[in-house]
C-alpha cells in the first residue's frame, strides 16, 4: 500500500501501513467489514440529513438505488 491519501500526513501513513502489515488475514477481513459497516452508516446518517421526510426504508432504498442502480419495490 503505497499510495498515500493527500489528506494524510507521512508519519500517520506510515504508521497505518505498519499496522496493516501485523495483521494476518482474517483480521484484516474484520477491519475491511468494519470500515465498510462505518462508511455505510455515514453514507445512510448522510441521505437522512439531506432528507428527513424519508421513512427507514426509503433511506436504505435511496443507498441501494445509488450504489447497485435497483429500485426496491414499495413495501407490500
Amino acid at each position: 500500500m503505497n499510495s498515500r491519501p493527500l489528506d494524510t500526513d507521512p508519519g500517520s501513513w506510515s504508521e497505518y501501513v505498519a499496522v496493516l502489515d501485523r495483521m494476518d488475514g482474517p483480521a484484516r477481513l474484520r477491519a475491511a467489514a468494519e470500515l465498510s459497516d462505518a462508511v455505510r452508516g455515514v453514507r445512510l446518517a448522510g441521505i437522512r440529513a439531506r432528507h428527513p421526510e424519508l421513512t427507514g426504508r426509503e433511506i436504505v432504498a435511496r443507498l441501494v438505488s445509488e450504489d447497485y442502480g435497483v429500485t426496491l419495490p414499495p413495501k407490500p
